[in-house]
């Protein structure tokens, strides 16, 4: 077996290990040391990198009890195995920070943790009870009164017979060979991972956001290094939003109110300004038994709207169209005293048209030239 030395000491960056064993695996070679710092993917979390004998270590799995180093080349002899120590720590600072809410949320609700995820790009926990975004608050604040308490994190194996004395979290139910991280006063889980010395060292905690998941609930969280990083791009975002409303920071979401409120008055105002030019397009139009048929500046709904005020005016069949030779003619066809049906099918099937509809109104496409629209419309 090969000793971990990553339970003994989470801040080991460097060792020296003897190979037991390098053979191909796939495209790869899978070494066995006598003892390595290397974590294996496990427990929600990625392996660590780093190199080995100089080689680059792509992947480091835990098989069977046997933990398998890859690297592109065989080893052999002793080897120097140095960790990607800025990864390896930030995941520490990440996964503790988990212990420290996970634990809390526990203490709290009695809630168990039903997933976690640990990458280089996020982390994520769930639980199998809603939690409210007040209570939330508090877990956030309780978690980081305990960061700055500096309390002592510690891991240890207790003996098989006296594990069920322990009042641990656990994802899985284990019976031998546990794991046990304890956060004084804040959390006891079974855990297989690296983890900080100390709360301090995890820097800062904060949820950044929350979802109903599984009937539970599902969190994001940065800690110590992710935490500063966040917190720095978002003050990016918003100097850059303060620049362009030209507003202090503290007051970006004021103006975004004011711009937003600006913006409805303003599309309030162009509803009015479109609906008066429809009324006045009806207006100009000539009262007539027969069809009426008309090429527009009016798009989307408005054009229905001129087709519709035109029901007044109009004793045939009205077709009114947007659109140009180079693309399709979208069209309104309606009538109030007259069925549209039969020449809505002989519309389509002429002109190569489609679309449909109810109520005695259709609206689609013809993909002719206005000309040759024109044209059938006045048969």
């Amino acid at each position: 077996m090969t000793k971990r030395l990553f339970d003994e000491d989470a801040f080991i960056r460097e060792f020296q290990a003897q190979v037991l064993s390098s053979e191909r695996a796939g495209k790869h070679y899978a070494t066995v040391l006598d003892q390595t710092a290397f974590f294996p993917a496990g427990g929600g979390q990625e392996a660590d990198r780093g190199t080995l004998g100089g080689q680059p270590v792509l992947d480091v799995k835990e098989e069977n009890g046997i933990i398998y180093h890859y690297t592109a080349q065989a080893l052999s002899g002793t080897v120097q195995g140095v960790l990607n120590w800025e990864t390896r720590f930030e995941r520490m600072q990440n996964h503790s920070g988990e212990h420290v809410v996970s634990g809390i949320i526990h203490r709290c609700t009695g809630a168990d943790n039903i997933s976690f995820s640990l990458t280089d790009t996020a982390t994520t926990l769930a639980f199998n009870v809603p939690l409210e975004d007040d209570f939330l608050k508090t877990v956030e604040q309780q978690a980081n009164a305990a960061v700055f308490a500096d309390k002592k994190i510690t891991a240890y194996y207790p003996e098989s017979e006296a594990l069920s004395g322990y009042d641990y979290r656990a994802k899985l139910d284990l019976k031998e060979h546990v794991r046990l991280v304890e956060i004084e006063g804040v959390d006891l889980c079974a855990c297989c991972a690296p983890h900080c010395a100390r709360t301090g060292q995890i820097g800062l905690i904060k949820i950044i956001d929350s979802e109903r998941y599984k009937g539970g609930t599902k969190l994001w969280i940065v800690c110590g290094k992710r935490a500063l990083a966040h917190y720095a791009m978002l003050l990016g975002q918003n100097k850059e939003i303060s620049h362009l409303l030209c507003a202090a920071p503290e007051q970006t979401a004021a103006a975004v109110e004011k711009l937003k409120q600006a913006k409805e008055a303003a599309e309030y105002e162009n509803v009015g300004m479109r609906r008066a030019a429809i009324a006045a397009a009806v207006a100009a139009v000539e009262p007539t038994a027969g069809n009426y048929l008309a090429h527009c500046a009016f798009k989307g709904d408005d054009l229905r709207l001129f087709a519709e005020g035109l029901k007044e005016k109009v004793g045939g069949i009205i077709v009114v169209l947007e659109g140009d030779d180079e693309s399709a003619y979208r069209y309104v066809l309606t009538a109030e005293n007259a069925d549209i049906t039969p020449i809505l099918k002989a519309a389509n099937a002429a002109l190569n048209g489609r679309g449909g509809g109810r109520d005695n109104m259709a609206r689609g496409s013809y993909g002719a030239s206005l000309e040759q629209i024109k044209a059938f419309f006045a048969q």
